[in-house]
């Protein structure tokens, strides 16, 4: 197992308070630009997840964005979005801004 796939699996296991599933392999398209189609203001996203607060019943979460971010395409407008923010980050309780 590659140290990527270990450190993935310890950060899903940090977000939801469990360990992963295994799901389908996914292909990632690494983009040579980014199209800005606007600010981001929130996300919001379906999970299943213990840490933040949550039971581990599957619920709705939305985070709202303090400070501005900005919502990309790739230059192949398929499938992958991108949220770039200068204070966005991941932890354990959520996306936090």
């Amino acid at each position: 197992m590659t140290r990527a796939i270990t450190k993935a699996r310890r950060k899903y296991k940090a977000f939801h308070g469990f360990n992963g599933r295994r799901v389908p392999d996914t292909f990632f398209h690494v983009p040579k630009t980014l199209v800005c189609l606007g600010q981001a203001h929130a996300i919001e996203y379906i999970c299943e997840k213990y840490n933040g607060g949550g039971d581990g019943t599957i619920a709705t979460y939305r985070h709202i964005f303090d400070t501005p971010c900005h919502l990309f395409m790739d230059e192949r407008g398929k499938k992958q979005l991108y949220i770039l923010g200068t204070k966005l980050k991941v932890t354990d309780a959520g996306i936090e801004n």
